[in-house]
């Protein structure tokens, strides 16, 4: 039923009136917790917002919080463990120029483990020919983008299919011809 978690929230919130005001401590982790969420970094907010539950377990907005998150998660695509673990890393900055497919995501393994202070690894197995490894490019730029929002662009612009499996993201060569760039205007 519905009316228990309405009845529990109502308590926590009359509990919270009682409490006395927030710590320095449990407003910095609110504020963490706050900004994560709103950036989409859902890994984040979700640590953030626990810290808070263990400082003073009668935080409503806390509590709303988590509650909200754990709905969040459950209405996510039913995808591998590993794509909704990446989805909720926040990438700050991506520049890559002229940056060749093998480098790319080399550079995104690496930043993966960076960004979530190594507690994320992706494994990349690229199924694809050495020659498009080695000599294919693309330019990307990119500011505070989810990991799987990277990767997809990173995916379109090479022409290539990602699929997170299990225990790694499997990339191929996507089927039909790369995109063709606009051919030049004639010279007059």
């Amino acid at each position: 039923m519905k009316i228990l978690p309405v009845f529990a929230l109502f308590t926590l919130t009359l509990a919270s009136l009682h409490a006395g005001p927030p710590s320095a401590e449990e407003q910095e982790f609110m504020k963490q917790g706050q900004a994560a969420f709103g950036k989409g970094d859902y890994a984040a907010a979700k640590d953030a917002f626990e810290m808070v539950y263990q400082i003073d377990p009668h935080n409503a907005l806390a509590v709303n919080y988590l509650i909200k998150l754990k709905a969040l998660v459950k209405s996510l695509p039913n995808t591998g463990t590993q794509e909704k673990q990446l989805a909720g890393l926040i990438v700050p900055k991506v520049t890559l120029k002229d940056a060749t497919i093998g480098s790319v995501f080399d550079y995104l393994k690496t930043t993966a483990g960076k960004i979530s202070d190594g507690k994320a690894s992706v494994n990349f197995v690229l199924k694809l020919p050495d020659d498009v490894i080695k000599t294919q490019t693309i330019t990307l730029n990119m500011t505070d983008a989810p990991f799987t929002e990277v990767v997809k662009y990173v995916a379109e612009l090479a022409n290539l299919n990602v699929k997170y499996q299990q225990y790694a993201v499997l990339v191929t060569p996507r089927a039909g011809p790369a995109p063709e760039a606009p051919a030049p205007a004639p010279a007059q």
